[in-house]
């Protein structure tokens, strides 16, 4: 046996395993998934195919409807979320004494696992708890209110944790953007006599436009698969329920397989869009440089 029919013949050695593996725990589960879409099963009995009966319900149904109108309250609070963390960016996008702690300091929430977020913002909105007393303090009693027990506003309530727990990661982002901008700009424009703010509109904000269109896609890939904060929080009830948390119902307690994975394969399909998009930007943006 010649050497490089031996080398093929390891190297296929080597791929079959982890491709085998792949093939079981990813592809065929996806495409099983796929059919089961189509189906009505509880996991038990036999598997009946009932078409689109399943993605029918999802788009037609107010009750799941209402769950793609609660991801809406996260993505309307990336708006807040990204200016914020700009801001900071544009902030700290310099030298002075303590830049590291600083950074660290902003980036920190974004670090904190889901269920330590969950419980701070837990004893925040509680109805004795920090923002009700805060409140009361400033003697603003006509704001407080059962921040998590109320339908208008607990969905707005929980989202809003997510311009805190997520300023975080944009503000890296923004600021790694900022920091490649050459310093000859901002001195040319300091020579020329521009403010601040049109340093900001005429160098800052064209060189993060690609940073910002990115986060704006991450905003609406986050958005459909919210899980863990309102979970945790306040599991879902209160018409707080998203596509995630209903799979997870749906899979569980109420054995309705097929329609979770329909469910699952809209949100999967969101995602995948959402990842397209990033993809075409990061792309078109090497393409420039």
């Amino acid at each position: 046996m010649d050497l490089a029919r031996q080398r093929k013949i390891i190297i296929a050695t080597f791929l079959f395993v982890p491709l085998l593996f792949l093939a079981v725990f990813s592809y065929i589960p996806i495409i099983f998934n796929v059919y089961l879409g189509f189906t009505e099963w509880n996991g038990v009995t036999a598997i009946k195919w009932v078409g689109l009966k399943n993605y029918e319900r999802i788009f037609t149904d107010p009750q799941y409807l209402a769950l793609f109108r609660n991801c809406v309250y996260y993505l309307i609070v990336a708006v807040p979320q990204l200016v914020l963390s700009f801001l900071l960016a544009i902030f700290v996008n310099g030298k002075f004494k303590g830049l590291a702690f600083f950074k660290g300091v902003l980036i920190f929430p974004y670090l904190l696992n889901g269920i330590i977020v969950s419980t701070i913002f837990v004893t925040f909105f509680n109805t004795n708890g920090t923002l009700n007393t805060m409140l009361g303090w400033l003697h603003l009693d006509f704001l407080q209110h059962r921040w998590l027990e109320e339908l208008s506003i607990v969905n707005p309530a929980v989202a809003s944790i997510s311009i805190w727990r997520y300023y975080g990661m944009s503000f890296i982002m923004f600021f790694g953007a900022l920091q490649a901008i050459p310093a000859e700009l901002y001195e040319s424009a300091a020579i020329d006599g521009c403010s601040k703010w049109q340093e900001i509109k005429y160098i800052s904000v064209p060189f993060v436009k690609s940073v910002l269109f990115i986060n704006i896609i991450l905003s609406v890939s986050g958005s459909i698969q919210v899980y863990e904060v309102p979970y945790i929080i306040v599991r879902g009830i209160n018409g707080t329920s998203t596509p995630v948390i209903q799979i997870n119902q749906s899979m569980g307690q109420d054995r309705r397989i097929g329609f979770a994975a329909a469910l699952s394969m809209v949100v999967f399909l969101v995602v995948l869009a959402s990842v397209g998009l990033q993809w075409l930007v990061t792309r078109s943006g090497k393409e420039k440089d």
